[in-house]
Order: structure tokens, then C-alpha cells, then sequence
């Protein structure tokens, strides 16, 4: 695995990724690959966490809401927090499209709980975090091919 810093081929010669760009890819591996991950186990197994939900006598409010989306949302998430993922993968190779792939992913992922889930509380939080890292990226343009 590449350390921090490491250099890459891109085109016209070989650049060094910026430090914190290594870092912001690491952190998104982690994020879009666990949450891909958890959206496609959820979309998998739907129907067997409904059914035992059902039967547990005590009240989960959260699973509830997040549960009411149906299995389309824990697909569409998957396929977005996928993409997220390969935006991330391609930045980590110094390439732009990445950073494309990943903004686009990345509203969608903020806008899917709000289509999908009418009660879902809107999260001021989510934008800054999802703004955040989005700017940092687009810092790093100048490296990218």
C-alpha cells in the first residue's frame, strides 16, 4: 500500500499526492466502503430484519425511520456510497474524475433520506461534514490529471 505522499504516474509525469489528500481518501475508503457495505447487508436481509423486528417486544424508534424506506433505500444507498467509494479510489490515483464522482455520489447521499423517508429529520450536521470534505478535495484539483 502506498504511504503518504507516495508518488504517482499521471500523464505528463510523475506527481506527489499531497499528504492531506492521502488522508481525506483513507477516511473515505473507510466511510463510503463501510457504509456501501452496510446499505447492501441491510438491502440483503430486509425481509429477515423486519420479521424480527416484529417480534422483539421492545420499541426501536431509529430502525423504525430507517426501515420505512423500504429496500429500495438501502439500494439506491449502496449504489451511491459505492460510487462515493470509486470517487475516492480515483482521487487516491491523482485522477479529477474522481473528485466529479465522488461530489455528485455525495449529494445524492444527502438528498436520498430526505426523498425517501418523508419524516426523516433534515441534518445540517451531514451538509457541513459532506461540504467540508468536498472543499478539501477540491483544494487538491491542481495535482489531479
Amino acid at each position: 500500500m502506498d504511504k503518504p505522499g507516495d508518488m504517482h504516474q499521471n500523464g505528463s509525469g510523475v506527481i506527489k499526492r499531497p499528504e492531506l489528500l492521502t488522508y481525506l481518501c483513507i477516511i473515505s475508503f473507510i466511510g463510503s466502503g463501510l457504509a456501501a457495505l452496510s446499505n447492501l447487508f441491510i438491502f440483503l436481509s430486509f425481509d429477515e430484519m423486519v420479521n424480527l423486528k416484529d417480534e422483539m417486544t421492545f420499541d426501536l424508534p431509529e430502525f423504525d425511520l430507517m426501515m420505512s424506506g423500504g429496500k429500495r433505500f438501502f439500494l439506491t444507498g449502496f449504489i451511491f456510497y459505492s460510487l462515493s467509494l470509486y470517487g475516492a479510489i480515483y482521487m487516491w490515483k491523482l485522477r479529477k474524475i474522481g473528485f466529479h464522482l465522488y461530489t455528485v455520489a455525495q449529494i445524492f447521499i444527502l438528498i436520498l433520506p430526505v426523498v425517501m423517508i418523508p419524516t426523516y429529520p433534515f441534518s445540517w450536521l451531514s451538509i457541513l461534514v459532506t461540504a467540508a470534505f468536498v472543499l478539501a478535495y477540491g483544494v487538491h484539483l491542481k495535482v489531479m490529471k
